[in-house]
């Protein structure tokens, strides 16, 4: 008799509990059912910005454009309605960019700021669902900053600072190149480089002597870089001669973009799965 009540008790508990595992899987059902299908090709996911300074005057700043085709992006429940790229270099998302499927399936944007991105791919078709992915989008940034003829040579800035929330850069990258123009009363001058952290400690140096008409350079690679204001300065430490400055610095994040997703590549597995993991 005890070994029946038991069973039955067993029993009523499987058919109580059924129908609350159906309610359980309600959700991913839903989601696994998105009709939105994201086919979004992109050649590139990374750049560099360029920027020229001369005298402290900016001569030219070249942005990184980036191009995202939504073309090939469908839906079960319909036509698109409208395709979004949020760069991911603001705080508010206010950079976003919407555009009418119907009327253009490609949105460019240009990045003028550097930082590690997070970037979110976003489609809406005519039933109003929704389906989202997420990019890893990598703008490191080279200044050439020249400084002709002086004997006070300018402190030059260097902002590792990025505009989002995300990583300090990887590291700074420099090259420089001091020359004492030829002249006849032209003597040897001694230079030092100074890179400089926020907090105002020199992180490196080096210093040379340059003869009459000669030229002398210094390359470093700073890593553990903390997020401010940096500077590379230059010191006459003897001679009172002009000289003619030339810095090449980078400003460079960990390698940690998403790959590109060109239109005419093949698609692998693991393509296939990665981009399924970052669909929201």
């Amino acid at each position: 008799m005890r070994g029946g009540t038991q069973k039955a008790w067993l029993l009523l508990t499987i058919l109580l509990s059924t129908p609350l595992v159906g309610c359980l899987g309600t959700d991913d059902g839903d989601e696994n059912e998105n009709p939105i299908t994201l086919n979004i090709h992109y050649d590139a996911t990374a750049g560099m910005i360029e920027q020229r300074i001369q005298n402290g005057a900016t001569l030219s700043t070249t942005g990184v454009e980036l191009t995202f085709d939504f073309a090939r992006v469908t839906s079960k429940a319909g036509t698109m309605k409208a395709f979004t790229y949020d760069p991911g270099d603001d705080d508010d998302g206010s950079n976003s960019v919407t555009v009418n499927a119907n009327e253009q399936a490609d949105i460019t944007y240009t990045y003028q700021t550097h930082g590690l991105f997070t970037a979110v791919l976003t489609a809406v078709d005519e039933s109003d669902n929704v389906r989202s992915m997420e990019l890893q989008i990598r703008i490191d940034k080279e200044t050439i900053w020249t400084q002709p003829n002086t004997d006070e040579p300018t402190q030059m800035p260097v902002s590792t600072m990025p505009d989002c929330e995300c990583p300090a850069p990887e590291k700074i990258s420099l090259e420089s190149t001091i020359t004492n123009p030829s002249d006849l009363f032209q003597a040897q001058v001694t230079v030092s480089w100074h890179l400089v952290n926020p907090e105002g400690v020199a992180e490196a140096t080096h210093t040379e002597q340059i003869g009459n008409g000669q030229e002398a350079s210094w390359s470093h690679s700073e890593y553990n870089i903390a997020k401010g204001d940096w500077s590379l300065d230059v010191t006459i430490d003897s001679g009172n001669d002009s000289i003619d400055v030339n810095h090449r610095v980078l400003v460079l994040y960990a390698e940690e973009e998403s790959q590109p997703n060109p239109f005419d590549a093949p698609v692998s597995n693991e393509q296939e799965t990665s981009l399924s993991q970052k669909e929201n």
